[in-house]
């Protein structure tokens, strides 16, 4: 896989053809092949984070701050081959694998966090999802609805399925719909927060680190659409006033949860902009260009996986990235 990525490389300059880009990860972590694909797709291995900023120095590009992002664009200045390495959420590997390599690289990244994830709150169902259907052969929903889950692939199918009616909860009494979902199994919804998310001392260590920028990604994870414009502000605000108190720092970044057209429009856009922050970014894929100095609030990213391939990315044009 890698030695096609090396392949690629020569193309950089005529995939990249925006003056920076934004990179969205989620984890990165040793890949597990017994586990189900949509999970994994949120890693990428140390071995290839390691690997790739390797080749981007050795082609010239330079790794910057989403501050000196900022900075370019108001500025108006004329540059390229600049990269932003972004994480989504506050997993701990962000903190005990990733922090390092960029340490040893001395490397700008952000994280945007989720505050349910340092105060043990959050959610996280995918995972508790995984190890269930990974545990049985079939899963029986409170509708008396069997899924047969024996093959990989029934897994993965069970899998998506399954999430795609969780996702259609509501925020309101999200916790007791996954339990009446759930009711043949006796479920700890909350047991995967101190395996998998960092804690507020993991966070306050890397919001003192030079190259670590902390940012804004809700309370809760919801989708702001989902929300009234008072519950969307309470979310984005509460949460950056815990982060700064925690940590002694201003929240001037901010990343949408989820953030595809799905689930953000002009609206949230336009909510985030009152808010004052620098930048906001989505998950809508693209590069940056001098125009999005008028696009702050809704900045694209390329989200970075293990099968990346430089080539994939396509010939972005302006107008496509400058707006979800």
């Amino acid at each position: 896989m890698f030695k096609k990525l090396i392949k690629s490389l020569p193309l950089l300059r005529k995939y990249y053809e925006g003056m920076i880009t934004i990179f969205m990860l989620h984890r990165v972590h040793l890949l597990e092949p017994n586990k189900l694909s949509p999970n994994e797709n949120m890693k990428v291995s140390p071995e290839f984070l390691d690997k790739f900023i390797v080749e981007l120095k050795s082609k010239g590009y330079e790794f910057i701050s989403l501050d000196r992002v900022y900075e370019i664009l108001q500025g108006g200045e004329k540059v390229k081959k600049q990269i932003v390495f972004t994480f989504d959420d506050g997993y701990k590997d962000n903190f005990e694998i990733a922090y390092p390599i960029f340490k040893k690289f001395n490397i700008p990244f952000t994280v945007y966090v989720t505050t349910s994830f340092p105060e043990r709150t959050a959610l996280l169902w995918w995972y508790i999802l995984e190890d269930l259907i990974l545990a049985n052969d079939s899963l029986k929903l409170f509708d008396g609805k069997t899924y047969e889950c024996k093959t990989k692939k029934q897994k993965e199918d069970v899998f998506l399925k399954i999430r795609e009616i969780i996702l259609g909860f509501k925020k309101e009494n999200f916790l007791d719909s996954l339990n009446k979902l759930f009711c043949y199994y006796k479920i700890d919804w909350f047991s995967k927060n101190r395996e998998l998310c960092m804690s507020w001392e993991q966070i306050i260590d890397l919001s003192n680190s030079e190259l670590c920028t902390i940012a804004g990604h809700t309370k809760n994870h919801y989708a702001l659409n989902k929300l009234s414009i008072e519950e969307a502000k309470s979310e984005i605000v509460e949460s950056n006033k815990l982060i700064e108190a925690k940590t002694g720092k201003k929240i001037e970044h901010f990343a949408y949860p989820f953030g595809s057209r799905v689930e953000i429009g002009q609206r949230e856009f336009d909510i985030v902009k009152s808010l004052g922050y620098k930048t906001a970014t989505t998950t809508s894929r693209g590069t940056i260009y001098k125009k999005h100095k008028n696009y702050l609030e809704c900045l694209p990213r390329i989200m970075l996986t293990e099968n990346f391939e430089l080539k994939t990315i396509g010939n972005i044009r302006l107008k496509k990235v400058v707006t979800v």
